[in-house]
């Protein structure tokens, strides 16, 4: 049960750490891209041990990826909303 949940937690954080990733190399800031590309493979790298050891674990593991994108995007359009309203 515990795997699962790590699962669940480790691809949701790789696709929340990865839209900021994205964002750094938009921005182009690559030093801050290194370190989100550092998180994003560390993270990764947790899930896939765990699916790969159990291959049941891929279901949490793409709720975590729906999950994590979703509310990585969500974050983001709702800061970008603040700094354009701060920037009138």
């Amino acid at each position: 049960m515990w795997s699962y949940i790590i699962t669940f937690l480790a691809v949701f954080a790789t696709d929340l750490i990865y839209v900021y990733f994205v964002k750094s190399i938009q921005d182009n800031r690559p030093l801050m891209a290194a370190w989100w590309s550092m998180a994003v493979t560390f993270t990764a790298s947790v899930a896939v041990i765990n699916y790969t050891e159990d291959h049941w674990a891929l279901i949490p593991a793409l709720a975590g990826a729906y999950c994590g994108t979703l509310f990585g995007m969500w974050v983001k359009k709702k800061f970008q909303s603040r700094s354009d309203q701060l920037k009138i």
